[in-house]
């Protein structure tokens, strides 16, 4: 195998040692950004829960709201701080990377937190207040709703992520294409067959009585199966 230029070989105790110290660089400022955000950690609590839950937010145990304004706060710590984790562990990395292998991450990683950060926000302004606020008054006929504000969080949290992740598909397409393992022609060949396995996937991900979801989700595949064909032509 060539070896990747100015690679130098190093004993596995160096590069521990060296992974120790980014990790450190990586903790310190999420721990500053962490207690920063808890400060402020009540003020984004109630905007959240003004912006996707149409009911009073109820606590269970004493111990309910700080952990919940601990996990805001370390969300937002996270994602505030991604430029220094990726940039550390890029760092970590790139000397075992050929140059084209940099280039190529240099372009993937920025558009990569794009595409997280429109998923994210789709989440939180289209679809988590859809979600919630159908499903408690589907339910307000027959029972008072008392939601419980750390398992509400939890729940939004993980479905901001989701979507994030969700919208990581592009990327997915763009590699299997450079890895030989779909080709592009093929695809755009087959758009009427790819938009029915992304309708009725979003069938099964999103069972809502009212269809509204189904369509958000399956709309999103599909302007994400087209952005995935557009970036192959780039990368």
């Amino acid at each position: 195998m060539n070896a990747v230029p100015g690679d130098q070989e190093m004993p596995l105790v160096e590069h521990i040692k060296e992974l120790r110290s980014r990790m450190i660089i990586t903790a310190v400022p999420i721990t500053i950004l962490t207690s920063i955000a808890f400060l402020f950690s009540g003020e984004l609590l109630q905007l959240i829960w003004k912006q996707t839950v149409p009911v009073p937010m109820t606590i269970y145990s004493p111990m309910d709201l700080i952990l919940t304004k601990l996990s805001l706060s370390l969300m937002c710590a996270l994602f505030f701080g991604i430029p220094i984790i990726v940039y550390e562990a890029f760092m970590f990395v790139s000397k075992g990377l050929y140059a084209n292998e940099k280039n190529f991450f240099i372009k993937v990683v920025p558009l990569s937190f794009i595409l997280f950060t429109a998923g994210a926000a789709l989440a939180f302004f289209v679809v988590v207040p859809f979600i919630f606020k159908n499903t408690i008054l589907y339910s307000i006929d027959v029972a008072t709703p008392q939601i419980s504000v750390i398992k509400t969080i939890y729940t939004l949290i993980t479905l901001i992520l989701s979507f994030g992740i969700v919208f990581q598909f592009p990327l997915l397409v763009v590699f299997s294409i450079k890895m030989g393992l779909l080709k592009l022609e093929y695809l755009k060949g087959k758009r009427k067959v790819v938009y029915g396995i992304l309708i009725a996937f979003s069938l099964v991900v999103s069972p809502d009585p009212s269809a509204l979801s189904e369509l958000i989700v399956a709309a999103t595949l599909v302007v994400l199966f087209e952005i995935s064909l557009l970036l192959a032509r780039f990368f």
